[in-house]
C-alpha cells in the first residue's frame, strides 16, 4: 500500500501539502500551496486518493476520469480542476480552493436554528447549480459534436456554497462522459445516491441529462422542506417511492413559496424525462424569470455569502473546504442479479459501505 502523505511534503515538486482540510470515503483534500519562482504562492486544493483505493484499478480509473471532465469543463459554478500528479504509488488531484460549506449543512444549519432558508436563496442556488450542470450537458468536441457529460451524483454534500456567495456543483467521479474511452460501471449497474435517482434509472434506463434534472428537484424540494423527499423507513421502500415517482407537494409544506417556483420543482420531478424542461439551461431561466417577479432588497449572492460566512464561524470550520462528498453512500442497481429481497428488487444495494436494508435509527 503507498505511504500516507504529511504535512510539508513536495507533491509533483510544485505542491507543498498544508493540512488536511476535509476527509471522505474515497479521498481526502489538502489544503496545499503552489511553489513558484521567485517566491510565487498560491493556495489550491489537492484530493489525495486513499491508498487502499490506490491499488484499485476500477476506482482509480474513475479518479483519473473525475479529473480528466474537471479540466475539460469550463463554468463559473463548477470546481477548476489544474491539475494531476501519480507520485509514489499515490494519485492527486489538484483544484481550485474554495472555502464553503456543502448544501446540505447550510440547509441543515437554518432548520436547526427554527426556520427554513428563505426561497429566494434556494432559487439562486437552483440557478447556479444548473448552469454548471448546463456546462457538463452542452459540452462539445474539437469537432463541434456535442460530448454531454452527465453527473449522476447530484446531492446536497455535492453542492458547495462559497463564503462570496457563488454556487460550485463538485465531484465528478461517478459521471458518464459519452466520450469515455472505458466504462468503469459494470454492465446492468447504475451508480448514484440513492434519495436521488430518477424513476428511469432505477428502472434499468441509461442516465441521461434529464436525470440530473430530476435530481436538481429533488434537492431544491429538499432545501425547501427540510428533509429527502423520497426517503423511507429502509432501502426498498425508497426505490419504490422513486421507482413510482412518489412526489409530496410542496406548497403545503412551504405556503411561502410562490406557486411559480413551487411548480417549476414539480415539472423538474415529472415521472418521464419528456415531461421535463428541454434543457438544465431552460429550467435555470424559468427560475431567473420567478425571482424577478419579486422585489428583492438585497443581492442574493451578497445574502448567501453572509449566510455561509455566518455558518462557518459559528461551526469553527477555519481552513475547511466544506467537501464532503464522499460521506454519502453510493447505491448500485443491478438489474439482472437474484436479490434477496424479491425480483422487484432486482439487486439494489449499497457498496459504499454495504448497508443494504437497515433500518435508520
Amino acid at each position: 500500500m503507498p505511504a500516507l502523505p504529511s504535512p510539508g511534503d513536495l507533491i509533483g515538486g510544485r505542491y507543498r501539502l498544508l493540512e488536511i482540510a476535509g476527509r471522505g470515503g474515497m479521498a481526502d483534500v489538502w489544503r496545499a500551496e503552489v511553489e513558484g519562482d521567485m517566491g510565487f504562492r498560491r493556495v489550491v486544493a489537492v484530493k489525495q486518493m486513499h491508498p487502499a483505493l490506490a491499488e484499485q484499478p476500477n476506482y482509480v480509473d474513475m479518479f483519473v476520469e473525475e479529473a480528466r471532465l474537471g479540466a475539460a469543463l469550463e463554468s463559473p459554478n463548477l470546481a477548476e480542476v489544474r491539475d494531476f500528479v501519480a507520485e509514489d504509488g499515490n494519485f492527486y488531484m489538484v483544484m481550485e480552493w474554495i472555502e464553503a460549506v456543502d448544501l446540505g449543512t447550510w440547509s441543515r444549519w437554518h432548520f436547526d436554528r427554527g426556520e427554513g432558508p428563505r426561497w429566494e436563496l434556494v432559487a439562486a442556488i437552483g440557478v447556479g447549480m444548473l448552469r454548471g450542470l448546463a456546462a457538463a450537458h452542452e459540452r462539445h468536441g474539437p469537432d463541434g459534436k456535442v460530448l454531454a457529460v452527465v453527473h449522476r451524483d447530484v446531492s446536497p454534500h455535492n453542492i458547495l456554497l462559497t463564503t462570496r456567495g457563488m454556487v460550485k456543483v463538485i465531484d465528478f467521479g461517478l459521471a458518464m462522459a459519452w466520450d469515455r474511452e472505458t466504462e468503469t460501471t459494470d454492465p446492468g449497474v447504475v451508480k448514484g445516491k440513492m434519495s436521488y435517482l430518477s424513476p428511469e434509472i432505477v428502472n434499468g434506463q441509461r442516465p441521461i441529462p434529464a436525470s440530473d434534472q430530476f435530481a436538481v428537484g429533488s434537492v431544491l424540494w429538499e432545501a425547501l422542506v427540510g428533509r429527502k423527499l423520497f426517503e423511507g423507513q429502509n432501502d426498498y421502500e425508497t426505490y419504490t417511492r422513486l421507482r413510482e415517482c412518489q412526489v409530496q407537494p410542496l406548497r403545503p409544506l412551504r405556503s411561502d413559496v410562490p406557486s411559480d417556483f413551487a411548480a417549476l420543482i414539480h415539472r423538474a420531478l415529472s415521472p418521464r424525462p419528456e415531461q421535463r424542461f428541454p434543457n438544465t439551461r431552460e429550467f435555470a431561466r424559468q427560475i431567473g424569470t420567478a425571482l424577478k417577479k419579486v422585489q428583492l432588497r438585497k443581492d442574493l449572492h451578497s445574502v448567501l455569502a453572509k449566510s455561509v460566512n455566518d455558518l462557518r464561524a459559528a461551526m469553527g470550520l477555519g481552513y475547511r473546504t466544506g467537501d464532503l462528498s464522499a460521506l454519502t453512500p453510493i447505491a448500485e442497481l443491478r438489474a439482472e442479479e437474484p436479490a434477496a429481497l424479491g425480483e422487484r428488487l432486482r439487486g439494489l444495494r449499497h457498496r459504499l459501505p454495504g448497508i443494504f436494508g437497515r433500518k435508520k435509527a
